[in-house]
């Protein structure tokens, strides 16, 4: 159990205190004890008001902190230790803003953080190129998305976060498939894979961890030119939760990917002199919310 050196004086039974009614009467409050003789009884009463409330704050840092509190003349750590107890008593309260990674790096837990909301985005794949007429082309998929509460109270080092890079595009006039969208994740406790595009067709990403969501990548929508009808029927990249790609389109570039986790868009072809390219996957992303 945690010591608290600060102590109530003259609690006791019987103690020698002044009356409270008439320590409310007493003129030394507003002045202090001047010159000549104070009682014993009216010096105790003084003490005892100070001393009980020292000991009521002191052991309510020691209880909510679970630290030592020493009368050592360093208030500087009890000041600090009032802070940690206060954070520690106050659940359930955000910290600040939320920590965002638009790329890969670690995170470090808010001092007084007992509980962590996390949300991770994979990224988008690539849309395929389009090279020829009367012949079916794939747009990239989405990125999956996760959401949960991460108990982090026992947590002392820093977690590492990876945001996954979106696909890249195709260039005009190429076939190539869009390349694939990269994974995501927070530490060992989520992952959330990214959107894929190529020969065995488009595959959204698939989400692991969360215990509030998840949610796969949505696949994307083939484009392609129809001779026939001398028409181009415009492909539409995946979508991932939150994000909306873009629309189907005709006779423009491949639309990138909504931010964040989008799958971008098949590029049109229009004639063996026209062609567009492909869009790119969007990034993923990762959101972290602290709270007490």
């Amino acid at each position: 159990m945690a010591t608290n050196n600060f102590k109530p004086f003259a609690i006791g039974s019987g103690a020698n205190v002044t009356s409270q009614a008439d320590y409310e009467a007493l003129a030394a409050l507003a002045t202090g004890f001047q010159a000549g003789k104070a009682s014993s009884a009216q010096i105790n009463k003084a003490l005892r008001q100070a001393t009980v409330m020292a000991y009521v704050l002191a052991q309510y840092i020691s209880d909510t902190a679970a630290v030592d509190v020493l009368d050592n003349g360093s208030p500087a750590t009890l000041l600090a230790n009032l802070k940690a107890g206060l954070l520690s008593s106050n659940t359930g309260r955000l910290l600040g803003s939320a920590k965002v990674f638009t790329a890969s790096g670690s995170y470090t837990k808010t001092p007084g953080t007992r509980l962590v909301r996390v949300r991770v985005w994979g990224a988008g794949a690539g849309g395929q190129g389009m090279s020829a007429a009367d012949t079916s082309y794939t747009s990239g998929a989405a990125g999956a998305y996760a959401e949960s509460y991460v108990d982090v109270s026992g947590v002392s080092s820093s977690i590492p976060v990876i945001v996954g890079v979106g696909g890249n595009a195709v260039a005009a006039g190429s076939s190539a498939f869009g390349g694939a969208g990269g994974d995501s994740s927070f530490g060992s406790y989520i992952t959330c894979t990214g959107g894929k595009t190529n020969a065995s067709g488009t595959t959204g990403g698939i989400a692991t961890g969360g215990n509030i969501f998840n949610v796969s990548g949505q696949t994307g929508q083939g484009g392609r030119y129809a001779s026939s009808l001398s028409s181009i029927i415009g492909g539409t990249g995946g979508s991932a939760f939150g994000a909306y790609s873009a629309l189907p389109h005709s006779s423009i570039p491949g639309d990138t990917g909504g931010y964040p986790g989008g799958g971008g868009a098949v590029g049109c072809f229009v004639s063996s002199s026209t062609s567009y390219a492909s869009g790119a996957g969007a990034s993923g992303r990762v959101i972290i919310e602290e709270y007490a």
